[in-house]
Parts: structure tokens; sequence; C-alpha cells
């Protein structure tokens, strides 16, 4: 069962207690580093979860897109602290203190299920982040990296210092690994022109 129509079918005195927000394109839903005690519910617009290092560098965690919830691991375990969470567009959520939402649990399945869901997907999605990263090379993550601020449309943004931040390499082996990037690219585009040469004969 979708998000939509769960939160469409939730009882009715649940329903009284959402709070509707309106956030613009480019401000926080949630702040760093804050205790939290509700759900969120992305109802229109498009969200990135990200964490920032100490240098102020921000590395892109999950995109959320409508109808996908976030803020659920934090009401189960009170000691965790609060990623950022960013408007990527004009976005709407519902938010639902966490008193609700084990209320909401218990009385209806489909949403225990779709909870349940979503923290075993995270967890799985951290893992094989982490176990991919442990196996490519410094080269490999740094194309992963670019293509991540791709696919969110903030590669303009992008810095050595934010790639260092995400790949965990020094700044020598950023060099390094961007220097074979440029000689492969040029070499993949000399021999792309090399055969379109010899085919237009």
């Amino acid at each position: 069962m979708y998000l939509k129509d769960i939160v469409n079918d939730a009882p009715v005195h649940i329903k009284k207690d959402f709070i509707y927000k309106k956030h613009k394109k480019g401000n926080l839903i949630i702040h760093p580093h804050e205790q939290n005690n509700y759900l969120y519910i992305l109802t229109t617009g498009i969200a990135e979860v990200y964490r920032q290092s100490y240098e102020g560098t921000m590395l892109s965690l999950y995109i959320y897109d409508s109808y996908s919830c976030f803020g659920e691991i934090e009401i189960f375990n009170e000691k965790i602290k609060t990623l950022g969470v960013i408007a990527k567009e004009n976005c709407e959520t519902i938010a639902i203190h966490k008193t609700k939402v084990f209320e909401w649990m218990k009385i209806d399945f489909n949403f225990n299920f779709y909870i349940i869901k979503q923290l075993a997907s995270k967890l799985i999605l951290s893992s094989d982040t982490a176990t991919k990263l442990s196996f490519l090379t410094v080269k490999d993550r740094i194309l992963l990296s670019i293509h991540n601020h791709y696919k969110i449309g903030d590669l303009d943004q992008l810095t050595k210092q934010i790639l260092t931040s995400e790949v965990c390499a020094p700044l020598r082996s950023l060099n390094r690994s961007i220097a074979q990037c440029i000689v492969k690219a040029s070499l993949v585009t000399k021999i792309k022109n090399s055969l379109y040469i010899q085919l237009m004969r």
C-alpha cells in the first residue's frame, strides 16, 4: 500500500493532529543536530537529507520525493540527533508528533508495516553504501560523487573541498585521480572522433 493511501485512510482522530507546513526552495525543513519528536511526510516537492562536516562541507545522503517520509529514526531513539533536510523545490509536509505516530502504528497495520519497511530499507541502504565505498578506488568514489551531485542538480556547486570530504581522501590523491579521469576522458573523445572520421569516409 502506498503512503498516500495510508495517509488518506488515517483515523480521523490522528488526522486532527496533523501539522501542515510549507517550505520554500532552499529552506531547511529539519535543522541538523537537533532533537526531533516528529515524523515528516513529504506530500509535494523534493527534499534532500545531508550530513555536514566540521569544515562545513555537505554530503548528500538521501533524496526524497512526494509521499515519502523522514524523521522516523530519531523518534525511536532519543539519543540520535537529526541530519539536515533541505527543500530542493517548494515543498509541503505533514508533521506528526511521535505520540500520535505510535498510536497510529498500534491501530493501522499498513502504516505500521510501512514504517518498519522504511527503517529496514534505510539500514540496508546505509550498509550497502558503506560496503560499496570500502571497495571503490578514490577515482571511482570521485565519479560516484560527481554522478550523485549531477542527479540532484547541484554539480555547479561541487568543489574540491566538498569532494575531499565526500570521498574521504586527501587533496593529493584527489588531484591525482581527477587528472587520471581527465586523461581518460580526452582519450575516449579522441577515439570517438577517430571512429567518426573513419565511418564518415
